[in-house]
């Protein structure tokens, strides 16, 4: 796992941008760093050495003849495989690592050559030959990749704080980036915070070429995932084939020349990683979990009977009396490098400080959700199918007949207006409710609205979805959430928040949920293998039961949070309020303060306020505070 960086055009003193891009990076590859230019082009590195750790594995790092170059980001799984191949064709390596079949698979595949790699990456070619550099990322955007591009120099990054080193970059906030942080609390690919900075999306890669007229680039898409529920899977014949998909995808992983272990939440999908991990090692593996001291959000006794099932060597991170402090969160947030707003990103960096004291490698069970229908919104669209099923003048009155019972406690208030909403509501606006944090009345009273698209197009479809003709309702909204989930979610938020948590603490995080063929077989489950009633994630659950105590096969799903409320202390709530509410912060040229303060207000005196719980609340706090911090870094 490393940090890269480059350039591809002009610019001037171009060495010492180069030293401080290596420094910005510094916590991606602290073991070591490399520097190669050219009168075009240069290419940047951080090293942290995971295979071959011996000098022949550095980079920036050529072909035999040196007229292909490549910086590299991730692991690429089938390396071996592919190195055989190339070695066959007449290829010629120096070391062993998996970085260095990449610019010979080039020279054979030209920019297609990224279609046959494994695994997650960013990466970057420079073809000497030819005054091309190409940019790409891998099919689900585990690994970042940041550009800046002008008609003189396009430049790239794992993160963006490595590129706000370069001058002449338009640092001017995008407004349409924020008025999507807003509702989502993240900022989708490719905007970024920054007018002059995007993100390469996933499956995505960018070609850019010096010419007289200075630098041309375009980007394309090599690879998009489809939908094709397969309707004659029975249960037993799923389970076996994500058993049997899950091993191999976990094993295939696994190969490391620094210490591995495993993030063990205590959920269904990392105990089955380290349950797999465990299985291909003749020594104890290392397992951790984080542990809280409100019940609600702590799965310590699912780990530790996962750990004891399995016989790996646990540790437990007692987060309690651990406080987060002013400097701790703003830290943490400033380091993400844009606006962030998802709060279980200090939970994540709690566990992997604590694993980074014992491994370098760290497996995790992200991406099983969002494969396998593990979130609760797969059973409530089959509730909601059925409720559209209703005749329209139930829709008409229900809103009404509910609002006593709803005034009286009997039932959840949001339901009437959750009703109401629904009524003639399309696919797409059924499937982006759940994804959002702000619907649409609040968000639009808060944001200072001006030239921006609405958030709704972020949620149409863009897959091919290849159902059968008659397919249900149920089974249409299951795959248009599906794609939402991996496509805008799964990229933007959760793998965004495991590699700014963990790489900060030079920790490489693996995701073997997310390998190309176990996923590919969870998108051709039917809506029926993925929820039973309100039991989801109904295949790994059944692949559970075969190898995980009864207790934790059958639990609920929990989230990876932190109790943000208990767990800042009272000097961070006074510093919060002040930050936020002074005059001189310029949150209010994106949001109306007669919106946001009585929200602040709330939050820091702890305090109800009408229609959003504490949970909502403090994820709204983090927000307006990611854009104030970031605000304040940038333009000072």
């Amino acid at each position: 796992m490393c940090g890269i960086a480059g350039w591809l055009g002009n610019l001037p003193d171009g060495e010492s941008h180069a030293v401080r891009m290596v420094q910005a990076l510094h916590h991606r590859g602290p073991d070591a760093h490399g520097v190669r230019s050219w009168p075009q082009a240069t290419l940047v590195h951080t090293r942290l050495s995971i295979i071959d750790l011996t000098p022949a594995g550095a980079q920036p790092m050529p072909n035999e003849d040196g007229t292909v170059w490549t910086v590299f980001n991730g692991e690429i799984y089938n390396h071996r495989e592919l190195r055989r191949k190339l070695e066959e064709r007449g290829h010629l390596f120096r070391g062993y690592s998996d970085t260095e079949v990449l610019p010979h698979l080039y020279e054979e595949e030209g920019l297609d050559f990224v279609t046959k790699l494994r695994g997650m990456f960013a990466l970057a070619i420079f073809d000497t030959r030819r005054h091309v550099l190409m940019l790409a990322r891998d099919r689900f955007g585990i690994k970042p990749l940041f550009y800046t591009p002008s008609k003189d120099r396009l430049a790239f990054a794992s993160e963006i704080r490595a590129l706000l080193e370069l001058p002449g970059i338009d640092t001017r906030p995008d407004r349409q980036a924020i008025y999507d942080l807003a509702a989502l609390f993240y900022i989708p690919a490719p905007e970024t915070f920054y007018t002059g900075i995007r993100a390469l999306e996933p499956g995505e890669i960018l070609e850019a070429r010096l010419d007289v007229d200075g630098v041309l680039w375009r980007t394309r898409a090599y690879h998009r995932w489809s939908i094709a529920p397969d309707l004659a899977l029975t249960l037993d014949q799923a389970t076996d084939r994500a058993d049997e998909l899950l091993t191999t995808a976990v094993h295939r992983q696994m190969e490391s020349d620094v210490p591995l272990g495993t993030l063990l939440s205590g959920g269904i999908d990392s105990s089955l990683v380290s349950h797999a991990a465990q299985t291909a090692l003749t020594r104890a593996l290392r397992t951790f979990n984080v542990k809280f001291s409100e019940e609600e959000y702590d799965e310590t006794w699912a780990a530790v009977a996962v750990a004891n099932n399995i016989g790996s060597h646990h540790e437990t991170l007692d987060m309690d009396g651990v406080r987060g402090t002013w400097d701790h969160v703003a830290g943490l947030l400033l380091h993400a490098g844009q606006p962030f707003a998802d709060t279980s990103l200090f939970a994540a960096n709690a566990v992997c400080q604590a694993m980074r004291r014992h491994v370098t490698v760290a497996l995790s069970g992200d991406g099983g959700d969002e494969g396998f229908g593990g979130y609760d919104l797969y059973w409530r669209i089959a509730r909601i199918a059925r409720l559209q099923r209703l005749p329209e003048p139930i829709w008409r009155t229900a809103p009404i007949a509910l609002l006593p019972l709803a005034h009286f406690g009997l039932l959840r208030d949001s339901l009437p207006r959750t009703i109401a909403t629904l009524n003639g509501a399309d696919d797409t606006a059924v499937v982006q409710r759940p994804f959002r944090w702000v619907q649409e009345n609040e968000h639009e009273s808060l944001c200072q609205t001006a030239d921006v698209l609405p958030v709704r197009r972020l949620f149409e479809r863009q897959w091919e979805h290849h159902l059968p003709p008659r397919a249900s309702r149920v089974e249409i909204l299951s795959a248009h959430a599906t794609e939402v989930n991996t496509r805008l979610m799964l990229s933007n938020d959760f793998l965004f928040k495991v590699d700014t948590a963990s790489m900060r603490e030079s920790l490489e995080v693996r995701v073997p949920m997310l390998d190309e063929d176990l996923f590919a077989f969870g998108l051709s489950l039917p809506h029926r293998l993925k929820v039973n009633r309100r039991t989801c994630k109904r295949v790994l659950r059944a692949v559970a039961k075969r190898k995980l105590p009864s207790s934790v096969a059958n639990k609920p799903k929990w989230g990876f949070a932190i109790p943000v409320d208990s767990w800042v202390d009272a000097g961070f709530k006074a510093h919060l309020r002040d930050a936020l509410l002074s005059p001189s912060s310029k949150l209010s040229e994106f949001f109306r303060p007669e919106a946001y303060r009585p929200m602040i207000e709330a939050f820091c005196d702890g305090n109800e306020h009408p229609g959003i719980g504490r949970e909502g609340l403090y994820h709204r706090a983090i927000m307006l505070l990611s854009v104030h911090l970031t605000l304040s870094d940038t333009h000072p």
